[in-house]
């Protein structure tokens, strides 16, 4: 196996382009280097897939057709500007299929998987995409007005400014047509690319007013059973497999309601709420 030396000291790149893309509900920051080649922050496609980072960079580093990719880059972040790792997206692919998904912990092998099947195309549609910043130069910011024609009598001073004038108001045309063109390309591109990350968002979870529904459930079904209501609560989590309550999802409010009623149908008792409607 071709290596380099873990005491490469890397020299640090300032991005011309920095963009942050949401991939099933985490962030994972790409960027475009000085000569526009493609990357992402290495950190977060780690931490996503709860991967050790110190031991994935020394597996970079060890193979020089992933280190030839490797940079240090300068990021923007909440905190201000950060140093960190990026991978170039040409090694990207080969970095992540080399992980062993069926040798990762089961807690984390869904989420290597999800990456392997998914995560490249999204990147790949990103960099593809045509730049979102008006080119400099392209179109003057005040537009530029069509001459009047010199009158009969008019010198050839006058006909010469007017042809000049004329030239200038053409090139703007020219120019203000070829912009409109760059933007509908670059539209039709976010279109194609919406429908993707869309896909990626998780499911909404439940609602402020639902939220207050599952807490006084669980209050009152760890009353009517005397049990702590922190047993009722992990038997929640345990059924619908999240660890807060506030991650429940929206879409899922009739089974969790049902879950709910059964519990207390079992002890004889309507779920909370409903025993007033049975009166009218």
């Amino acid at each position: 196996m071709e290596e380099t030396s873990e005491s490469h000291v890397d020299t640090v790149l300032e991005p011309i382009e920095q963009h942050t893309i949401i991939f099933y509900g985490k962030p994972l920051v790409a960027v475009r280097l000085p000569d526009s080649t493609p990357a992402v922050v290495f950190n977060h496609l780690c931490e996503n897939m709860g991967l050790e980072r110190t031991a994935q960079v020394r597996r970079v580093r060890r193979k020089k057709s992933l280190a030839k990719g490797f940079y240090a880059v300068r990021i923007h972040t909440d905190g201000g500007p950060q140093v960190v790792n990026a991978l170039a997206l040409n090694v990207t692919a080969g970095w992540l299929f080399g992980i062993e998904a069926g040798q990762a912990d089961p807690d984390k092998r869904e989420d290597i998987e999800r990456y392997q099947d998914k995560c490249m195309d999204l990147l790949y549609q990103w960099a593809s995409a045509p730049r979102l910043e008006e080119p400099t130069g392209l179109v003057n910011a005040e537009p530029v007005v069509k001459p009047e024609t010199p009158g009969q009598g008019a010198s050839r001073e006058q006909w010469r400014d007017y042809f000049l004038q004329m030239a200038a108001f053409t090139d703007w045309q020219i120019s203000v047509e070829q912009w409109q063109g760059s933007v509908e390309g670059r539209l039709e591109n976010l279109e194609a690319i919406i429908p993707v990350i869309l896909e990626q968002l998780p499911p909404p979870t439940i609602t402020a007013r639902h939220q207050n529904d599952v807490k006084h459930y669980v209050i009152e079904l760890a009353k009517a059973t005397h049990k702590h209501p922190q047993t009722v609560w992990s038997m929640v989590y345990t059924a619908f497999q999240v660890p807060r309550y506030e991650e429940l999802r929206e879409d899922r409010w009739d089974v969790i309601q049902d879950w709910f009623r059964k519990h207390f149908n079992t002890i004889g008792l309507a779920l909370p709420g409903e025993e007033q409607k049975r009166l009218f």
